[in-house]
């Protein structure tokens, strides 16, 4: 028939996949995860970020360019004699702009403070990416495996179906024309099912393959291409040794306790807008700075020629100072200041926000990882051996003809469908213990040194 032809060959398809499968790579979790973040080109983007931000640092610190102005002053109109009178004079001058206040150190911390910013969200960065990838990596490892046990009960439910047809032919047993029809459908619900799996499985890998590197000649093994197919997930699950600090850690956390609090204001994502605080507080610092003077010096000389007479006639000499006098200061420097506090304040506000959020998405991972391991305890204690035993007994009462077809075929769906949950069930745990890992990211001890960073 049709349909156990197409069913066939999904079967051969996949296993010749499987076949192709073991000569291609096989990317596990952790080396997904290396790869990863060793080939973001966020964090090369950073790393030029913070250089900038260094080489602004220092050019900040300069005093102004002093400027030189040379000038033919007083002149006749008539001759441009520049002997005859005495006022002609060649005059060259220079001035210099002052610092106001201490606004040349204030931007440089500043500047300092936004460089620092730069390695604490990199390891903000590769947290994240290791949380994405993960979860790419375990949706791609759900449908995998989900294809192999859609492959690995397809032949008994052809089987099934061959024996309810020829024994509808043969007019043997119970078997009715709606048992031959059913069979059928089954097969091809189960064919549809692997189709789905298989798009998702080539989807998750796209979607994975744009956080691998590509055409890099140091990864001789690695050589991907643009529809990811030459290399293949691979079956080694990871256990929960892969997020042991997550676990470990989770053990004395409760939900928004003091430890908890404390541990999340180490979290990367917190520390970088504490710098942005930081660095909000020496704006308003700069801000004030414009109530100061303004300060400038000049000095110019001025030749003169000897007259025609051959009077000598002396060289002048001048020198000055200048500066800005701020005292309409209401409708600037006031509001100036105004706004970089409430600027400053705004940052404090976000960053409260921040750690209400992490505390939010901790706790509720804390919550499903609960929830899930309980699910997961019942399917692995309960429910797939009585599926198992129920399929069993439902198989041999059909085979002894003591039974029903559907009942057969329904108790055999049950219990694939009871091996797929519960794998969907441990995925999601892995998944939760990632994103948990996430939120953790402050117990990596790597921070301190980058945290602790001052612009003094």
């Amino acid at each position: 028939m049709k349909v156990f032809s197409s069913m066939t060959c999904a079967i051969l398809l996949g296993t010749a996949q499987q076949a192709l499968a073991s000569k291609t790579p096989e990317l596990t979790l952790s080396m997904a995860i290396e790869q990863a973040q060793n080939h973001d080109a966020w964090l090369v983007k950073s790393n030029q970020t913070q250089a900038s931000l260094t080489a602004q640092q220092i050019a900040a610190g300069t005093w102004q360019d002093p400027k030189i102005a040379v000038a033919m002053n007083n002149l006749p109109s008539n001759d441009f004699a520049f002997k005859r009178d005495n006022m002609s004079q060649l005059k060259v001058s220079m001035s210099q702009v002052l610092p106001r206040g201490a606004s040349l150190q204030i931007k440089q911390n500043i500047l300092a403070l936004e460089a620092q910013q730069q390695p604490i969200l990199r390891a903000d960065r590769r947290a994240k990416v290791a949380m994405v990838v993960s979860e790419l990596w375990l949706d791609a490892y759900t449908a995998k495996m989900t294809i192999e046990l859609i492959n690995k009960d397809a032949h008994l439910f052809e089987q099934l179906a061959e024996i309810s047809e020829a024994n509808y032919a043969s007019a043997l047993g119970k078997t009715r024309q709606h048992d031959v029809i059913r069979a059928q459908v089954e097969l091809a619900q189960l064919q549809d099912r692997l189709v789905v799996e298989q798009q998702r499985l080539a989807t998750k890998k796209a979607t994975l393959l744009n956080w691998l590197p590509t055409g890099n000649t140091e990864l001789s093994a690695w050589q991907f291409n643009a529809h990811g197919d030459l290399f293949t997930i691979a079956k080694t699950l990871p256990d929960d040794a892969l997020f042991s600090s997550a676990h470990s850690s989770l053990a004395s956390l409760a939900p928004f306790d003091d430890e908890t609090m404390a541990l999340l204001m180490r979290h990367p994502r917190y520390l970088a807008q504490s710098k942005e605080v930081e660095s909000a507080k020496q704006s308003v610092t700069l801000s004030e700075q414009k109530y100061k003077p303004q300060w400038a010096v000049n000095a110019s000389y001025g030749y003169r020629a000897d007259s025609p007479t051959g009077l000598e006639r002396h060289d002048l000499l001048s020198v000055g100072v200048s500066f800005d006098l701020p005292l309409f200061t209401e409708n600037k420097q006031d509001k100036e200041v105004l706004s970089a506090r409430s600027r400053t304040e705004a940052l404090k506000t976000a960053q409260l926000l921040t750690l209400k959020e992490l505390g939010s998405g901790l706790a509720t991972e804390q919550q499903a990882l609960t929830q899930l391991q309980k699910r997961l305890e019942l399917y692995q204690d309960t429910i797939l051996e009585q599926s198992h035993q129920q399929a069993e007994a439902a198989l041999s009462a059909y085979n002894n003809d003591d039974g029903d077809f559907n009942t057969a075929v329904q108790a055999k769906i049950t219990e694939l469908n009871a091996r797929i949950a519960t794998l969907n069930i441990y995925i999601e745990k892995l998944k939760t213990l990632a994103r948990i890992k996430y939120y953790l990211a402050g117990t990596d001890t790597s921070l301190n040194d980058i945290a602790g960073g001052s612009y003094e």
